[in-house]
């Protein structure tokens, strides 16, 4: 075999040669991991789970060996600094080379350092030096680089300090804020991370041969997949064949359960509640729903606000005074022939400015406020999001799903002649125990409210038409089989309704109600109407958000208003761009405004506020509209993350304060020559510390420290508590809906039979 079909085998970590060679035809087949000594096979093993967490790991494993060797020059260190506090007496030969020996150690021990941390610090201070456009890394950088040097001089020299642990602990405190900040961002995109589990890892594809069980991540943009009951779609796509119900709360926010048939899209996430389907993928991995969701969270994670823009600018013009200041001191020391101090008093001044403390001002406060909101279910698609919410004037609600629960039941159960509430109740209820949809539980759970009592027919089998109803034969009967489902349903097997009840059935969909039909004896013999209560929490968040003195109004395109017991003025009617017109004139005439919705008809007024917030993330034109999106449908979420931005604005500000004014006063000292170089490292440190603990402060953030309404439970705490259920007797109530049905009814021939 000839040279030439061979290669050089390399470690697969750091790219070194292993010495030997490896042939074509084996790097073309899949093989084994090689490493050129354990230190990469270690390496490897820690960053090999994953780019975002790896590259954490890596900052950790790096972060944990630099602090062993700091703690050795500090030990060190403080040998030496016992010649300086303690009287010793004239120095000895042996203790004069025992000390040279300490010198030399704190050089050999930092070494490893400024070689794990440093690397990192001096690549970014050369490229803001590139891009000219300096910036606190360059600052910090030559700190480190002063530090270094000035104890390497003096070490050679065999006289003078060394300030080795001021470099190891700048570079320690620099990568222990980077290193927060990367578990901030982390922790940001948890709650998304455990949606995407609720994907299937493996799936049917279809092909030429029939159909073949393959992992998630196989699947490409074309393939077709089939989707059977009870199973979640794995990416988005168009049906191709077949028809069912999806429930699509998970990705929509929407409870009522959405008929889909060839050509309809669907979402990656959705349930599949009744259908065998064929769907096309449309999108897969991060072009995904759910994916675009994670993306747009890590986004918000890495844009700057501006307070973070604030403190880059600042830096820009901070950077060069500094450097004036420190060459003004060297100068004016030296001038009186001070040498020594001229340079001492230069390298406090380049270490107290070493801007740590406003490097981590803002960054990790909004890191710290993110994750924090992440763990309530409220995702910030963008971090200057926060600081706008802070200033909210006026905030505007969409109604139909927003105020209202989105949940259906029965508002009105109409009767046609001659028929029995009780014995209709019964039939309704016992067919609707075959069907997990949520319009079937409203009934049942309609029927046991009514508590009719009798005898409950029994079906010997009951077919489940895929987006339509239920079709059911009674045990016993020859009579055609009962049906319950849509007008669709009933007029597809060509079931006879009434006069009253087409009535009843027109003045339901003039209010945009949804309807269920109970049909026997090729008839249509009963209308169920359904209604919405109000949002749990409603009433609680507009009040919360009017003690915070914000403008609450509701905006919808019913022409019925929420509820009156909500307390809000209502503009009804609304097209999708009067919506946004309305959105632009309140921030002209008030300031910052909010909007809040969960359908597409919501999205112009979404992307025209100031912050745009999503219901349960809603659906993909407003999810990507909206500035906020909150992964459950609590309310209360909306004022506790208004409190949250206020809060983490405050603990901004007073970390900008006081990174500056440490900075100003620390200098001024600095210039005199008064202030050791060792105590100005210390002093960076703990002006560190104190921006560190404050900006954590917000991971353990309770809204009830700010003496209003305590905050709301996690989400997986709201999603097992059961829905409150209002029964105000208001226009738009179910009660009244009722009212208004069985009004209509009565209008009809008196021997008609109407119950509610």
């Amino acid at each position: 075999m000839t040279a030439a079909s061979y290669e050089p085998s390399t470690c697969d970590y750091c790219g070194l040669p292993l010495g030997g060679r490896a042939s074509r035809h084996d790097l073309d087949e899949e093989r084994r991991a090689e490493y050129c000594c354990l230190g990469c096979r270690v390496a490897a093993s820690v960053t090999g789970s994953g780019h975002e967490t790896g590259q954490l790991r890596l900052t950790l494993t790096r972060l944990g060996v630099a602090i062993f060797f700091s703690m050795n020059v500090m030990v060190f260190t403080l040998a030496l600094w016992s010649q300086d506090v303690y009287d010793l007496g004239p120095p000895q030969e042996a203790s004069r080379a025992l000390f040279d020996l300490y010198r030399y150690a704190c050089l050999v021990f930092s070494l490893p350092v400024l070689f794990l941390l440093g690397g990192p610090l001096l690549e970014e201070a050369l490229a803001q030096l590139r891009r000219r456009r300096p910036a606190t890394e360059l600052l910090l950088a030559v700190g480190v680089v002063a530090a270094f040097g000035y104890s390497f001089v003096s070490v050679l020299r065999g006289t003078g300090h060394v300030y080795f642990e001021v470099a190891c602990m700048v570079l320690v405190a620099v990568t222990l804020g980077r290193l927060l900040e990367a578990v901030g961002r982390s922790k940001t995109t948890e709650s998304l991370a455990s949606l995407a589990s609720l994907l299937p890892d493996r799936v049917r594809r279809c092909t030429e041969d029939g159909v073949a069980w393959v992992g998630r991540d196989e699947v490409r943009v074309g393939d077709r997949l089939r989707v059977l009951p009870g199973e979640r779609v794995a990416c988005d796509g168009t049906i191709q064949s077949g028809q069912a119900s999806f429930d699509e709360q998970l990705v929509t926010g929407e409870s009522i359960p959405t008929a889909r048939q060839p050509g309809d899209r669907v979402h990656g996430g959705t349930l599949n509640l009744d259908g065998d389907l064929v769907v096309e993928v449309t999108a897969t991995g991060t072009s995904g729903t759910l994916g675009r969701l994670q993306e747009a969270v890590r986004e918000a994670a890495l844009s700057k606000d501006r307070y973070q823009r604030l403190a880059d600018r600042l830096a820009a013009w901070f950077l060069p005074a500094v450097f004036v200041i420190a060459l003004g001191t060297v100068v004016g020391h030296a001038w009186f022939g001070q040498v020594e101090t001229a340079l001492l008093a230069a390298l406090a001044v380049v270490l107290i400015a070493c801007p740590c403390a406003l490097a981590l001002a803002t960054p990790l406060a909004m890191f710290a406020a993110l994750g924090r909101a992440a763990r309530e279910g409220v995702l910030f698609r963008e971090g200057d999001a926060l600081g706008r919410l802070a200033q909210l004037r006026t905030i505007f609600f969409d109604k139909t799903g927003t105020l209202t629960t989105g949940r259906p039941r029965v508002a009105a159960m109409v009767c046609d002649v001659d028929v029995s509430e009780a014995d209709a109740l019964r039939l309704a209820d016992a067919i609707g125990t075959r069907s997990n949809h949520v319009l079937a539980a409203a009934i049942r759970q309609f029927a046991g409210q009514q508590a009719t009592g009798g005898e409950v027919p029994t079906f010997e089998s009951v077919e489940t038409v895929a987006g339509r109803g239920l079709a059911g034969q009674v045990a016993g009967s020859d009579e055609p089989p009962v049906l319950l489902g849509s007008r669709r349903l009933t007029d597809e097997r060509s079931q006879s309704m009434s006069s009253r009840l087409e009535q009843v059935v027109a003045d339901a969909q003039s209010q945009h109600r949804s309807i269920c039909c109970l049909a026997w004896h090729d008839r249509v013999q009963v209308v169920f109407v359904f209604g919405e209560s109000s949002r749990p929490g409603a009433r609680e968040t507009i009040e919360d958000l009017q003690r915070r003195g914000v403008e609450v109004t509701a905006l919808t395109g019913d022409h019925v208003g929420p509820p009156p017991a909500l307390g809000i003025s209502a503009r009804c009617g609304l097209l999708p761009l009067e919506k946004r017109a309305a959105v632009e004139a309140a921030r002209g005439e008030h300031g910052q405004v909010a909007m809040v919705g969960d359908g597409v008809n919501d999205a112009p007024a979404l992307a025209a506020a100031d912050v745009g917030i999503a219901m349960a993330c809603g659906a993909d034109i407003s999810r990507d509209a909206a500035d906020v999106c909150l992964v459950g449908d609590d309310l209360r979420n909306i004022p506790w993350s208004l409190a949250l931005a206020q809060r983490t604005v405050r603990t901004v500000r007073q970390n900008l304060v006081w990174a500056f004014a440490y900075n100003a006063v620390g200098i001024a000292i600095a210039t005199t020559g008064r202030l050791n170089p060792v105590i100005a490292a210390l002093a960076m440190i703990v002006s560190s510390a104190f921006v560190i603990g404050n900006s954590l402060r917000l991971s353990a953030w309770s809204q009830s420290t700010d003496g209003l309404a305590s905050a709301p439970g996690s989400v997986a705490t709201l999603a097992a508590e059961p829905a409150a259920e209002h029964s105000h007797p208001t226009e738009s109530s179910p009660v009244a809906i009722g009212e208004k049905l069985v009004a209509t009814a009565a209008t009809m021939p008196a021997q008609e039979q109407v119950t509610t």
